[in-house]
């Protein structure tokens, strides 16, 4: 949120519109109460995070308000990406599938987790440029906040839950201002055989994956009506975010999956950097685009990729197979009191100077040897 709010108040009011936190008072610091899903719910740790406890939106509503931000003429829609040449200025020109040619001096790739960006950028044949299955899915719902209490209870629909099970977890959080509950169901699965991501389902098969859960997981995978199996995929790996004046960001460079919570800031967090290197004083032209995006890429790529890698170690040990925790409870409490801290409490005024410094030592090391040649 903080990230937001720096790159522009707009952006960060449109998702205080829509935020949710948690429904209880008494719980307004908690992230997430984490409890035993082979139980009626016994809590195994409160996670806190003082400064605003869980805040979740309506990911479709938001990006519709975030696109009615944008100036008219600035944006256009329903367009695909084929290819990216290089111009003889070092610039570039985007190939779309209706034919259309669209010239840039510089590119900045936010196309998702199946980025053409990341393909063009990385090399279509490279390892790195296809996502990568996490060995889990997920069932996914959303019901009115009435339907959930009824079911669930007042305490366990209003405020945010995660079941620990063997090989399974449910994650429950109120959207919309509290009018809805978003439920996820996750299960771990050795390869995913599927053609597509999304593969329709039924309530049969969702009670036959989790059965043998708790009672708490049982009710809520009652709720999901229509549900359907969604793969997590993530990009674990990436050897480089830019090339030359071509850069990605978001989930095109460092896609997650959901067990931290913490893909979207991300994406926000880049943004912030790349927007502040690229208006800094020292960018002057086209060389200095390129010093940009390379500091960009040094301060940016380690903190995205260790998310992405903590994200799976997190929902592996609220699976309880962690290597280190297993389906010893006492550990997992240990683990998940400590481990989202160096994600929530970054200096992000710090890691701007940080990268604007690298973008100084990136342009005279480049003058440097430019001169000595």
């Amino acid at each position: 949120m903080a990230a937001m709010e720096k790159i522009s108040p707009d952006i960060y009011a449109a998702f205080a519109k829509r935020s949710s936190g948690q429904g209880w008072e008494s719980k307004k610091t908690t992230y997430m109460d984490y409890r035993d899903g082979s139980t009626n719910g016994e809590l195994v740790t409160s996670v806190i995070c003082a400064d605003t406890g869980q805040q979740s939106v309506h990911r479709t509503l938001f990006a519709k308000d975030l696109v009615a931000l944008l100036p008219n003429g600035t944006f256009h829609m329903g367009k695909r990406l084929v290819a990216i040449d290089n111009r003889p200025d070092g610039g570039y020109t985007l190939r779309w599938t209706d034919g259309s040619f669209t010239d840039a001096d510089v590119v900045v790739g936010s196309d998702g987790i199946k980025s053409k960006c990341r393909q063009l950028l990385l090399g279509e044949d490279s390892p790195e440029a296809v996502p990568k299955f996490s060995k889990e899915f997920a069932y996914r719902g959303m019901v009115p906040m009435e339907r959930a209490v009824a079911v669930l209870g007042e305490e366990f629909a209003r405020n945010s839950m995660v079941n620990i099970g063997s090989d399974c977890l449910t994650t429950t959080y109120p959207v919309e201002k509290g009018t809805l509950l978003n439920l996820v169901a996750c299960r771990s699965i050795d390869t995913w055989e599927h053609d597509e991501w999304v593969v329709p389902s039924s309530q049969e098969a969702v009670r036959k994956d989790f059965a043998g859960c708790g009672p708490v997981m049982q009710k809520v995978i009652s709720m999901m009506d229509k549900p359907a199996m969604w793969a997590l995929f993530d990009h674990p790996e990436c050897s480089t975010f830019y090339k030359g004046r071509f850069a990605l960001i978001g989930d095109a460079a460092h896609a997650s999956t959901p067990h931290q919570g913490a893909g979207c800031g991300q994406a926000f967090e880049d943004a912030l950097i790349v927007c502040n290197l690229l208006e800094d004083e020292q960018v002057v032209s086209a060389a200095h685009v390129e010093d940009a995006l390379e500091a960009y890429d040094a301060i940016r790529r380690p903190r995205t990729l260790k998310i992405v890698n903590t994200s799976r170690e997190n929902g592996e040990i609220c699976m309880m197979r962690g290597e280190e925790t297993r389906d010893d409870l006492r550990k997992i409490k240990a683990t998940l009191d400590q481990r989202f801290h160096w994600i929530w409490h970054e200096d992000l005024d710090q890691q701007i100077q940080q990268a604007k410094l690298k973008m100084r030592e990136v342009s005279e090391a480049r003058h440097h040897n430019g001169a000595a040649k």
